[in-house]
C-alpha cells in the first residue's frame, strides 16, 4: 500500500503519539510505502514561524528520513489538480487541500484525522 500522511498525522507519527494507534498496522507494514508531501514541510516552516508550533525543521525531516518517509515533491499537475478541490466549498487549509490534490493524483491513501478532505478521495483513510 501506498500512503500519503497529512502534516499532523505525520507529527504524530515522529511523536509517537496513541492517536496514531488505529493505523499502526499501517505504518508498520514492510509493504507499506509512506510518502510526506513537501508541502508538509511548508506548512511546518510556517506554523514555526508564526509561533504555533516550536520544533526544529532539520529536526523533523531528518526523523521522517530515518523513520523511512519518502518525500512528495510537488509538481505541477499536482497543482492543477488543486483547482478542483479549491472549487469543492471545502473549507480546509491550503496546506491541506495540495497535499490532497497530490494524492489523488498520484494515487496514494491519503491519512488524515481532517473528515472535510474525506468526501474528495475514496482513497482517505482516518486517523
Amino acid at each position: 500500500m501506498r500512503v500519503l500522511l497529512d502534516t499532523n498525522v505525520m507529527l504524530r507519527a515522529l511523536a509517537g503519539d496513541p492517536a496514531v494507534d488505529n493505523i499502526s498496522d499501517i505504518l508498520l507494514a514492510d509493504e507499506t510505502e509512506i510518502f510526506i508531501s513537501a508541502v508538509s514541510w511548508w506548512d511546518i516552516a510556517a506554523r514555526i514561524e508564526s509561533g504555533r508550533l516550536k520544533a526544529d525543521l532539520k529536526a523533523l525531516r531528518e526523523a521522517a528520513a530515518e523513520s523511512g518517509f519518502a518525500e512528495l515533491p510537488l509538481r505541477g499537475e499536482h497543482v492543477g489538480a488543486l483547482s478542483a478541490l479549491s472549487g469543492s466549498g471545502l473549507k480546509a487549509s491550503s496546506f491541506d487541500l495540495m497535499i490532497a490534490a497530490q494524492a489523488e493524483v498520484e494515487p496514494l491513501r491519503l491519512i488524515s484525522s481532517d473528515l472535510r478532505l474525506a468526501s474528495r478521495s475514496v482513497l482517505f483513510l482516518r486517523v
